[in-house]
């Protein structure tokens, strides 16, 4: 029992370690029901203070973890365009006889022990490790028995946009290809190649630091290893979560991965600016 305080019955209530009788008390001199009542009201005050202040520290420490996912991504995608001459993956790529997605084509050079050529359902056990860079932590969505996937590229629309892209292009660096924009693309380049497939380079992109190649893009539909949400066309729809609001959402902002390889935090409507902002290789949008 602590100093202070006679119990009259068993009814007792606990916080922090204090007990308070619910119904009758009979209080120690120079102990009054009113110093009970304010020191019960400071506890549960405090209480709320730390929890909130945890949240609040906890959201601030997964965007950075999410920034860090971003960058190490980056850093993947830069490897892959040393690889292939300077060009980027396709954001998604189905034209009947191949499908992959930029998740597929990246995998590779965040580990290692990957063997590049083989999908992630041969290699399970690596897939695994690597599939968290893929989620930001703030990303609460549930797949069922897929990985989330939190990133898309931004969206090329070749149609639009016209090919090869230019400097003031509307298009953001995300080529969804099939057999028809292949062939469209095959026309212009005069490609000859059966192996042809378009692709987006580095060198294109006249301002990489503001130039969005992966943004946050939050749905119960984008999961890892699926062509499906592997592109995004805009701001809009970037969040589409079931389980949570977008303001429980690092604040209502989003990271973005520049194509220079450094994130920024905006929200969704700094991001587009009036006339496409980081979401086109347009300079100064």
């Amino acid at each position: 029992m602590r100093p202070g305080l006679i119990k009259n019955n068993n009814q007792l209530l606990m916080g922090f370690g204090m007990f308070i009788t619910c119904n009758q008390f009979t209080l120690a001199k120079g102990f009054t029901r009113m110093d009970a009542f304010m020191v019960t009201f400071s506890v549960v005050l405090l209480a709320a203070i730390v929890y909130a202040g945890s949240w609040i520290g906890g959201e601030k420490r997964r965007i950075w973890v999410c920034a860090h996912h971003l960058q190490t991504l980056g850093r993947a995608f830069d490897d892959y365009s040393r690889d292939h001459d300077g060009a980027l993956p396709a954001a998604l790529i189905d034209n009947g006889t191949k499908s992959t997605s930029w998740d597929r084509e990246i995998a590779g050079y965040l580990n290692a022990k990957w063997i590049k050529g083989q999908a992630p359902e041969s290699q399970p056990a690596l897939a695994a490790k690597i599939a968290p860079i893929f989620k930001c932590p703030s990303d609460r969505e549930l797949h069922g028995n897929a990985n989330a996937r939190s990133y898309s590229m931004t969206a090329y629309d070749l149609n639009r946009a016209g090919w090869p892209p230019k400097a003031d292009s509307t298009g953001g660096l995300g080529l969804s290809l099939d057999e028809r924009t292949i062939a469209q693309a095959r026309a212009i380049d005069a490609a000859e190649s059966p192996d042809y497939r378009p692709a987006i380079k580095f060198s294109q992109v006249t301002a990489p630091d503001d130039t969005a190649l992966l943004v946050e893009h939050i749905s119960i539909l984008n999961a890892l290893w699926s062509s499906k949400l592997a592109s995004i066309a805009s701001s809009h729809e970037q969040f589409a979560g079931k389980t949570f609001a977008a303001k429980d959402f690092h604040g209502g902002k989003m990271n973005y991965l520049m194509a220079d390889g450094h994130v920024e935090l905006m929200s969704p409507a700094e991001s587009a600016g009036l006339m496409g902002g980081v979401w086109t290789i347009r300079k100064g949008d």
